[in-house]
């Protein structure tokens, strides 16, 4: 999970290859030998985060970055998983030498366009935030921020503690230079082994800690994925979704009239693009996709009778036939698209071997306490489905948007309704990383609800935020698979 503010940025990405051949060997093979530098772009913001990844092949074969000599405007840096980041602005000349070959120069941008945001906040206490709160281990930099009463400080003048433990914590700092070329001390946490720690603090001198507020931190053997490109950095006016969370079941003989009406309403061109649907199995569990990890949701959301649909998590309906419930839905959307979206959803996803990891954005449209989610669902799933008599020509027995995880309950908490991004303001980011485990367990192969079609599944992504009458859904996005890169949808 990962959590940082920026100004909005939007920086074009293009591959950039430098190859340097050994001599022809008589058969015209000039790449027998060769060494190869590719660097995913050539523009960054000049944030900490937006990152140039560079990757080196020998023979064909890739080559870790211990193996490599990495020059940065010609003085020998440190360069972890090849990846490179930086607070400053300006132009960086890199290159990489192996043995007794080197790479062309790659001309590297990096735009002060973005960046930590610094500047006092409104928020009271002493607390802790992170520039990320899942990292690479030795490749990315996790760094803390120290507020005391909303405004940055030295993090020398607090003692940083081990929650599980409560034993003292050393932490080296960091001089750092934000957006608004504010000068800053942050702590730096770097830890060795993979794995997550949770930290406290307390000042110094003078009362105030933040034990009830800890801040939990994730080092990971996998690359993070970087954020999607923003089109259109100035823009805050985003298209909007109604979020349509439907609580059922295949043994509920009456849900089959709001799965009708939810196929009607996706069917119809004036509302199919204007909602997202996510369709949670908790009324029995024996259903093939009941969430058998997540079975308090349904009380959570104070679901008591089935089916129950639930619009922008503020608004329930129950069901009163096929027609009324789309008529019913139809005026939800209505009412959740009469009220400007607060905020756009962008997010970039990393497959491979069972571990999805997403990095989500959010970019305020107006100043507000938001909170992100992510929901992975599968479609096309068969399950023999109750009807107690609609007749609606729908089928039935094949399901879509069926949730597997649900992850926007954040430890400890009472609800669904997303991990906190914290107070934004106008024209911010913020991000999440978001980590998910579906590796097939081989021992239990034939449970439906635990092995799922990882070419079926998608990501739906929901923003909340606070309103005078409680924490509401205020945009929601999907994709179509679990690589799809979802950009901002503005108007």
């Amino acid at each position: 999970m990962k959590v940082i503010k920026f100004l909005a940025a939007a920086l074009a990405a293009l591959t950039m290859v430098a190859c340097v051949p050994t001599p022809d060997n008589g058969n015209g093979n000039t790449n027998e030998k060769g060494f190869e530098v590719t660097a995913s772009t050539r523009t960054i913001a000049a944030d900490g985060v937006d990152a140039v990844q560079f990757n080196a092949t020998f023979n064909g074969e890739a080559l870790p970055a211990s193996d490599l000599v990495a020059k940065v405007n010609g003085t020998e840096a440190e360069m972890p998983g090849l990846k490179f980041t930086t607070t400053t602005a300006g132009t960086y000349t890199i290159n990489f030498t192996y043995g007794d070959l080197t790479s062309e120069d790659f001309q590297i941008e990096a735009v002060k366009v973005g960046g930590l945001d610094l500047s006092p906040i409104d928020e009271q206490g002493l607390t802790l935030r992170a520039t990320t709160t899942v990292f690479q281990k030795g490749v990315e930099e996790c760094l803390i921020i120290v507020r005391y009463k909303g405004e940055v400080i030295d993090p020398a003048k607090v003692t940083f503690y081990d929650l599980d433990t409560n034993e003292e914590v050393s932490l080296e700092s960091k001089d750092v230079t934000d957006v608004n070329g504010g000068n800053y001390k942050l702590a730096i946490y770097a830890p060795t082994e993979v794995g997550t720690r949770t930290l406290w603090a307390a000042r110094n001198s003078g009362p105030g800690d933040s034990r009830n507020k800890p801040l939990s931190l994730t080092a990971v053997d996998f690359a993070i994925p970087s954020r999607a490109i923003d089109p259109q950095p100035e823009n805050t006016s985003f298209n909007k979704r109604m979020f349509v969370t439907q609580f059922t079941g295949t043994e509920c003989g009456y849900c089959p009239f709001f799965i009708a009406a939810i196929h009607a309403l996706g069917e119809d061109p004036e509302y199919g693009d204007k909602f997202v649907l996510a369709a949670v199995h908790t009324y029995s569990n024996s259903d093939p996709m009941y969430p058998i990890d997540y079975s308090d949701i349904d009380k959570t959301f104070g679901v008591s009778s089935y089916p129950t649909v639930i619009c922008d998590m503020r608004n329930s309906l129950g069901n009163n036939g096929y027609a009324y419930n789309l008529q019913q839905l139809q005026s939800q959307v209505n009412k959740s698209l009469a009220e400007p979206a607060k905020a756009g959803i962008s997010a970039k996803i990393n497959y491979a071997d069972g571990i999805i990891v997403a990095r989500a954005t959010v970019k305020a449209a107006e100043a507000g306490n938001y909170r992100i989610g992510a929901w992975l669902v599968e479609d096309d799933i068969h399950g023999m489905q109750y009807n107690n008599g609609c007749k609606e020509d729908v089928d039935f027995n094949t399901h879509e948007a069926a949730v597997r995880i649900p992850d926007s309950k954040p430890e400890g908490a009472g609800h669904y309704a997303g991990h906190s991004l914290g107070t934004l303001a106008e024209g911010e980011l913020a991000d999440y990383v978001f980590v998910m485990n579906v590796k097939q367990d081989q021992s239990n192969i034939d449970n439906p609800k635990k092995h799922w079609k990882s070419e079926n599944c998608r990501m739906v992504f929901f923003v909340t935020v606070e309103g005078s009458n409680g924490t509401y859904v205020t945009n929601v996005v999907e994709n179509d698979n679990l690589t799809q890169t979802i950009t901002f949808d503005y108007q």
